[in-house]
């Protein structure tokens, strides 16, 4: 005999909520999404495709580091290698710290977000966008 449980009523009510969200869009999926990706890079996690990889995975982590080259932000591979680079204060975001990289780029992502390609990685991370009076906005 079936006996309802506190565990079958939760699975009850997401069942329930989620038939009734027929006006729920992509652009709300999108929005939750971009949520979390900010959360996580919040918690020092972030998205990377590594070795030319195009398949994102949230296992790449972050760190900033002050020095005498001043802010720096390491993000380290699950291999155990890592890219540097310096945090820029003029509007443009990252540089590479170690030396030239000629295949470095980076582009504007909606969210806040960006995507930062060095060599055969890619990274997205969270950014502060200045806006036309040169304050920091996050969009």
């Amino acid at each position: 005999m079936f006996t309802p449980t506190s565990k079958h009523f939760v699975i009850f009510a997401c069942v329930l909520l989620a038939s009734c969200g027929g006006d729920s869009t992509n652009a709300d999926l999108k929005a939750a999404e971009e949520q979390q990706a900010q959360d996580a890079a919040a918690e020092g996690k972030i998205e990377c495709a590594l070795a030319g990889s195009t398949e994102f995975n949230r296992n790449c982590t972050t760190e900033r580091v002050s020095g005498a080259e001043g802010q720096m932000l390491v993000v380290r591979h699950p291999d155990g290698g890592f890219r540097r680079f310096k945090i820029l204060t003029d509007g443009r975001g990252l540089a590479p710290a170690d030396g030239i990289d000629p295949d470095f780029k980076i582009k504007l992502l909606s969210g806040g977000m960006i995507e930062v390609r060095s060599a055969d990685d890619i990274y997205r991370l969270p950014a502060a966008i200045k806006g036309p009076d040169g304050t920091a906005e996050t969009k």
